[in-house]
C-alpha cells in the first residue's frame, strides 16, 4: 500500500513536467513537415500518404486543446517518419 502511494504521488507530482507547450507543439509541427518534406521528395510516390498523415495529425489539433493529446499524435508520426527516412 506505501508503495502504491509512494508511486501515485510521484507520479502526480511529475507530470507537470511532461506537460506540452505551445513552443513544443510548434517545433513538432515543424519536424513532421520536414520530415514529410524530406520522403516526399526522396520518393514522390508516397507524397499523397505522407501528407495525408501529416493532414490527419494537424487535425488532431482541430478536434482538441489539450496540448498533451496533440503533441503524442505529433510524436507517433514523427517516429513513423523517421523509421521510413
Amino acid at each position: 500500500m506505501r508503495r502504491t502511494i509512494l508511486a501515485l504521488s510521484l507520479l502526480l507530482t511529475a507530470t507537470p513536467a511532461f506537460a506540452c507547450t505551445e513552443e513544443e507543439l510548434q517545433a513538432k509541427a515543424i519536424q513532421l513537415a520536414d520530415l514529410v518534406k524530406g520522403i516526399t521528395t526522396q520518393d514522390p510516390s508516397k507524397a499523397q500518404a505522407w501528407r495525408k498523415k501529416q493532414f490527419d495529425t494537424d487535425r488532431v489539433a482541430e478536434r482538441t486543446t489539450d496540448f498533451n493529446e496533440i503533441c503524442a499524435a505529433y510524436d507517433k508520426a514523427i517516429a513513423e517518419a523517421e523509421a521510413e527516412k
